[in-house]
């Protein structure tokens, strides 16, 4: 039995084919811009990999999901269950399921390799609670709470983008803060957008030309630094919300801009600033996700759970 899976961002989605014997294979990115809504983009992509025939679908969505019409937070983008799987001729509407975006990442979280992550600082001697925390720097910003059962993987859903930032980060940002009316409206692509045309006046200019400028330009490099030092202490908030001891791991394509430059250093300086915790803030894991497809490993445990 094949399912599809499907992790639909608000940029790009990401997607492969679940087999019966449990591998995945047709995987494939493919930018949202391109498609006129999720059934062309799933139909095409379903049509370039031999329109197979399909016994359920697993899709992530990024917004919340509820159980009504599903729609995307930062593309007009929505879909009707019923009428979707009518469209993938799935055996039946049940045959579809939807989650949140971080959701399928969360559950990716105790299955991924050394081959997809990317250590931030050295630890050691750590003792992990089977709990762990997807953050999300991307073209939005979420968090997916995981803990380890016996019976398996189980995932919370969040809409941490929608509130509003932590005082420390509101200190940090002083006279700026009331620019960032929420933590999505700092921590993404257009939330780094806007600090640089906020702490520059300069013109702006998208999040991942500002990470290729940091190389030459010092105004765009001290934005970066600015944005890493404040993502470093909204980390360290994650570590006294849903204490992480198997690691806290930040994905998305602002986190990877952002931490795999020099800007790194500030970000874990900021981390391992004196505070309540200190000790326990010290011992998490502190890893980049950097494979982009992640989410689907996510999807694929919870396809198979399914079955």
């Amino acid at each position: 039995m094949t399912i599809l899976l499907a992790d639909m961002g608000g940029t790009a989605t990401r997607l492969a084919l679940l087999r019966g014997d449990g591998g995945l294979q047709c995987a494939a990115r493919r930018s949202n811009d391109a498609q006129a809504g999720p059934g062309d983009l799933l139909a095409r992509y379903l049509r370039d990999c031999g329109d197979p025939a399909l016994g359920g679908a697993c899709i992530a969505v990024a917004g919340p999901v509820g159980p009504g019409e599903v729609r995307l937070t930062n593309r007009d983008w929505g879909f009707d269950r019923a009428a979707l799987a009518e469209r993938l001729r799935l055996p039946g509407h049940g045959a579809l399921r939807v989650v949140n975006d971080l959701t399928a990442l969360a559950l990716a979280l105790p299955g991924l390799d050394a081959s997809q992550v990317e250590d931030l600082r050295p630890t050691g001697g750590e003792v992990g609670n089977g709990q762990a925390l997807a953050v999300n720097f991307g073209t939005g910003f979420n968090v997916g709470p995981v803990r380890v059962t016996p019976a398996g993987p189980v995932a919370l859903e969040a809409e941490l983008g929608h509130a509003t930032l932590p005082a420390v980060i509101a200190g940090a940002l002083g006279a700026q803060a009331d620019q960032f009316p929420s933590a999505e409206a700092l921590f993404s692509g257009e939330g780094l957008a806007r600090l640089h045309v906020v702490r520059t006046g300069d013109m702006e200019i998208s999040a991942r030309a500002l990470v290729e400028a940091a190389v030459d330009d010092a105004s765009a490099r001290e934005t970066i630094t600015v944005m890493a030092g404040l993502m470093g202490l909204m980390a360290r908030e994650m570590v006294a919300a849903y204490l992480p001891r198997d690691g806290l791991f930040l994905a998305g394509s602002v986190a990877r801009g952002v931490l795999q430059s020099p800007a790194r250093a500030e970000f874990v300086t900021a981390f391992a600033r004196p505070g309540p915790l200190q000790p326990v803030a010290a011992a998490v894991p502190l890893r980049l996700i950097t494979d982009d497809a992640a989410a689907l490993g996510g999807l694929a445990a919870l396809s198979r759970t399914a079955q």
